[in-house]
This record gives structure tokens, sequence and C-alpha cells, in this order.
């Protein structure tokens, strides 16, 4: 079985995947420099990561610059990939929900800035800031609801039979409620946009993927494109592959389609970039305007002031800089297959890139190839270095922690990894995550905000959330400042981890040895030694049956996001994790007369205090007893 380093699998992995976390990097590419180069570059790179299939095509004006296939979109039938394999596009299926709403807001059918509790009235949405800050069209596509992204449930909904684009949105309750005042920052949900889509249905009439075909696939002559497991796709469709392991299904039926559940082929995508980067125009035919194309590149819909480093992320629609030059577009990861989507608005260059493997380093690493070889003729920006403008009016040293977290089952690994520690050095203010080496150096410029010595870009914002209170964003994250007692208290729970199991197992072991061998048969001081390790047993087997029972990511979705006997177990497990850590602890203390070696007695309370902590850890994160099917 080989370990999976897609970062959803550590939503499942524990503690064992931590270390893996914090090493993940990409290999250096050398940048090519002719064309001919990054083919090579491209080929090689796919090669030695064993992708098995890709697909790359590069435009420039109106001309096709590159349509390349790679390697093989079924390995188990030898079927190779060519411009009509279909791969499965994730998250860049959001760029047509940012397209329609546009649409509709250019026929003056809604506007971006209507409420939702007015447009789509029947859908249920707990917004506890309504009456200041309630949630809006533009919230929906911005990411700026306060609404969560994924959870297991959502994720491994996998009915064949696909549910009604209302039916999916009402299909998990507990994640329509908004979790900060809309408007107020940026978290990524799937199903934010959905919810967009949806208003599509309401304000058009028609069901969402009708209207897109009407509109968007047909004018464009994308045929083939669709958000569903079609005739076409299964025809011609890449299997997708987990690190060289086959899906173990032939489709997910993706819950919040809309989202993240897009079909093309290499020949789709050419016409999709052609229209980006003619500004919403196919042949003589203008679909939509260049004005919403601009609106649909920026962002608008956050109340607080001057926050650029979160204005990355229109309508549905995200930008990315390189070296000066900024692309829009999006990315996409389903199962199995992994996607980027492109364009340069000043310079009418894009790319997109498809792979039907599960490395997303390997689509990053190929965007830069490509990124590097389109801009290498053009003007250059001139970066001069970051200096000091003013001295802070705020002392920022100490400690923080993140408050914002994209998938609330890890937030209990995710508050470890992101404490971070701020201090002066004259005028440069120094930033360090605890559980890393790197040190990020920072200048107070103007409104005591901070620029990044690296970027020469503002990255650091003292503000004050109507949420949290006092909150910092740092580099696009919203970290809260925390007492060094508690940063240090979670920290050493941490490495703790990693020695106390250890200990509770040598000294059980030794307990044994002595009550089998030994000339006085003490079962209560035997007990006293082997119930912390009956405690931290169900903790540890808990983490084995998910890695006996999960190989690929997917199997992650399926089992835990459904009622099965792994997701049941993991809920009978941490239950028992919690009653044992009560238990023993009282039952140490109680005994605490017992006639036996003082090392080993408290040892013992030693180890059943933090098997306690643990659990009001775990408990305080909603890790005990979680049911991941709900």
């Amino acid at each position: 079985m080989k370990i999976i380093k897609n970062p959803i699998v550590l939503l499942v992995l524990l503690l064992i995947s931590i270390s893996a976390s914090f090493a993940q990097s990409d290999t250096i590419v050398k940048e090519a420099q002719t064309f001919a180069e990054l083919q090579t570059s491209i080929n090689d790179l796919l090669r030695k990561t064993k992708t098995p299939g890709a697909a790359i095509v590069l435009v420039q004006d109106e001309e096709t610059v590159l349509m390349k296939c790679f390697g093989k979109a079924d390995v188990e039938n030898n079927i190779d990939v060519d411009k009509n394999t279909m791969f499965r596009l994730g998250s860049i299926s959001k760029l047509f929900v940012g397209l329609a709403v546009l649409k509709l807001q250019e026929e003056g059918r809604l506007n971006l800035k209507d409420k939702i509790k007015d447009v789509i009235p029947q859908m249920e949405i707990i917004n506890p800031w309504e009456e200041e800050y309630p949630i809006r069209i533009e919230n929906l596509l911005e990411h700026t609801a306060g609404l969560n992204d994924w959870s297991f449930a959502e994720i491994g909904s996998n009915d064949p039979k696909p549910k009604t684009l209302k039916e999916s949105l009402e299909y998990y309750p507990r994640g329509r409620v908004a979790k900060y005042a809309p408007g107020t920052r940026t978290q990524y949900s799937n199903l934010s946009t959905s919810m967009a889509a949806y208003v599509v249905e309401t304000v058009s009439g028609l069901s969402y993927e009708d209207y897109i075909a009407t509109n968007f696939f047909k004018p464009l002559g994308m045929d083939n494109m669709t958000f569903r497991y079609s005739e076409q796709f299964k025809k011609t469709g890449a299997v997708g592959y987990d690190y060289g392991v086959p899906l173990s299904i032939d489709y997910l039926h993706i819950l919040y389609r809309p989202s993240a559940a897009l079909n093309a082929s290499p020949n789709e995508l050419l016409k999709l970039i052609r229209f980006f980067i003619n500004r919403g125009k196919i042949n003589d035919l203008q679909i939509i305007s260049d004005s919403s194309m601009q609106r649909m590149e920026r962002k608008e819909s956050l109340h607080m002031p001057g926050l650029e480093m979160f204005k990355s992320y229109g309508l549905a629609n995200s930008s990315t800089r390189f070296k000066g030059f900024v692309y829009q577009g999006h990315g996409g990861s389903v199962p199995g297959y992994n996607s980027d989507f492109a364009y340069l608005p000043v310079y009418n260059r894009g790319y997109a890139i498809m792979i039907n493997g599960n490395d997303q380093s390997v689509v990053r690493r190929i965007s830069k190839l490509i990124k590097a070889y389109q801009t290498q003729d053009l003007p250059q920006e001139i970066k001069e270095p970051a200096k000091p403008i003013c001295s802070s009016t705020l002392d920022l040293s100490g400690y923080y922690i993140a408050v914002n977290y994209k998938f609330d089952v890890i937030k209990f690994f995710l508050k470890i990894k992101s404490i971070e520690k701020f201090w002066y050095e004259n005028d440069t203010l120094n930033t360090k995550y605890a559980l890393a080496q790197d040190i990020s150096k920072y200048y107070a410029t103007a409104n005591n905000e901070f620029t990044s010595v690296s970027t020469n870009r503002v990255a650091i914002i003292p503000i004050n959330d109507p949420t949290e209170g006092p909150i910092i964003y740092d580099n696009g994250r919203m970290i809260k400042k925390i007492s060094s007692i508690y940063a240090y208290a979670i920290l050493t729970l941490f490495w703790a981890s990693f020695f106390i199991p250890i200990s509770i197992i040598l000294f059980a072991v030794l307990s044994l040895l002595i009550y089998l061998f030994g000339k006085n048969k003490n079962k209560t001081a035997l007990w006293i030694s082997l119930w912390p390790l009956f405690t931290i047993s169900t903790l540890f087997l808990t983490v084995v049956l998910l890695i006996m029972n999960i190989q690929i990511a997917l199997d992650a979705f399926l089992l835990l996001g459904n009622w099965s006997v792994l997701s049941s177990m993991i809920f009978i497990g941490t239950l028992s994790f919690a009653a044992a850590s009560f238990w023993t602890l009282y039952y140490i203390i109680k005994n605490f007369r017992v006639k036996m070696s003082r090392i080993f007695y408290y040892h013992s309370i030693l180890v059943a205090v933090f098997n306690l902590i643990l659990t009001l850890y775990f408990i305080s994160n909603g890790l005990i007893g979680i049911p991941t099917w709900m």
C-alpha cells in the first residue's frame, strides 16, 4: 500500500501525516527558454512523477501554440490520451457560475448586491449577522459568505441518481450556517458557489445545467462538456489514478455539481481559453461584455478597506502572480484528477493543464514552466526591495494562532501547525512558525500595515473582526494573539504525543513482567500500569483502522462520508478513548495508597493526566464521538 501525500488524506491519517505536511515541496524545475525545451521539460516531469496521462493547451491571441497529449488515459487497457479525451476539471467548474450570474445581471434580471434571502427565500441560511452583514450574491461567488467548505458527508455523497441542485443544497443543513460575518473575510466554500448556481436556476427558470448549455456550451461549440456522467465521458473519459492506483469506482457523483463536477476535453478547453482572452466574445458573438469580465476578475464584497491580499479571488475567478504578471482563471482537483486553467488578460495568452493523477504538485510545476515560457518575452516588473517607511504604533510581539480553518475535522492539528511567533529586531518585524525553521521579515508601512521584505507587498494587517475581535490578517490567514503559556501548552501536548505512548508501553510491559515473575501478585498495581495502555490503545487502534482501510483519498471520502463499519468504529473508538481516559485517572487516584513502586505509580498518574488533557483538547475540537457521515 502506498502512502498518499494528497492534502485530503491529512484529514484521516491524523498524527501519522504531520511530518509529511511540513516537508512537502516541489522539485526545482529548470525554466524552458524554447518551445522544444518546454515540451521536453513537461514530458520529463510527467515521466519522473509517473503521472499516467496529461493534456496541455497553450494559446496566444488567436493562435493555438500547443495542444499536446501525453501518456495514457487508461493504463490497464493501453489507451492513449488524445485531444478528445475527457478529464474531470474540479473547481474550474466555478467559472461558469460566475459567468452565468454576470450574464443575468447584464440582462437586468438580478444584481450582484441582491440579498440571498430575497432571491432564494426557500433556501434557509442561518446568518447571525443578517442585519448588518447580509449575504449577497457576490458574497457567494467571492467566498465571503461565511459558509464552510466540504464536510466528509458532502464529499462522500455518491448517488448515481443525481440529485436536483435544490436537493443537493438541502442535503447537509449543518453547512448552511454562516460561521463569521459575511464580507469580513475570505473562506473558500464549494457550497457557496453552488448556492449561487441555484440563484441562476431560480432567476432563469431553467436547471443550472440547461442554462449553461444553452448560453455557453452550445455557442462556444463545446458540445461534449458536461457536469454529469455522460455517455461521451463513459466512452472517452480518462481513468483517474491516485499515485498509480486506479480509482475504486468508475465515477464520483459530486454533490455540488456546479462547483466541481465539470468534465471536458483539451479541444473544448482550447475554446474556453479563447473565449476568456477575447473578453467574452466567440467569433462575432459577444456572449458577455468586457466590463462583466473585468468585474469577474476583481473582488468587491469585502467590507474591510485596503485588504489587497484578499482580493485575489473575484467572482468565481482567481488570480495568481508570477514575476509580476497577474494570471486569472481557476485550478481544480477531484479524486484522481488535477487541472489548471489560466490566462493573461492584458497579453491575450492562456493555457490549460489536465492530468489523470492525484499529485497536485505536478500541475503546479507544469504551470510554472508554462508561465515562465509565456512571459519571457514580456516586459518584466522591476521589484524594488522593501524599505521601512515608518514605525508601527502597535507592538505585535507574541504568539498567534489561526482562527479560521477550511476543514473543521482537522483543526485540532491545524491549530498546532499554525502557531506563529512575532518579534522585533530594530525596525523589522520577524515571524516564524513554531514547527518550522524559516523566518519571514516585514517592514512597517502606513496605517500599521507591514510589507514583506521578500515580495514587497502588504502582507500583515491588524484589524478588528466582528466575530473574533482584534485579529491580524497574515498572508491570507486570520490569526489571533494567544498567551505564551497557551502556545507552549499546545506545543508540549504535540511533542508529548510522540514520546508518552512509548513510555506507557514500556512501563506496562515492565509491570506485567514484575507481576508474572515477581513474588508479590498485586493486581491493583498491575492495573494502575495497564489502564493507561488500554486508554491510548483505543486511539492507536482507531488510527490503525484508518490506515488499513484507506488506500487512496477516494476511500476516505466514501468510507468516512457515509455510515460504514469504519466510520462507526471511529465514532466508537473516539468515545472509548474519552471514557477510558476519565476512568483511568479516577482509578489511579482512587488507589493512591496501593503498595507499589512510586516511580511506576507517579508515571501512571502523569500519563493518565496526559490522556485526559488530550481528550479535552479533542472534545474542544469536536473529535470525540465524531459522526463523520453526518
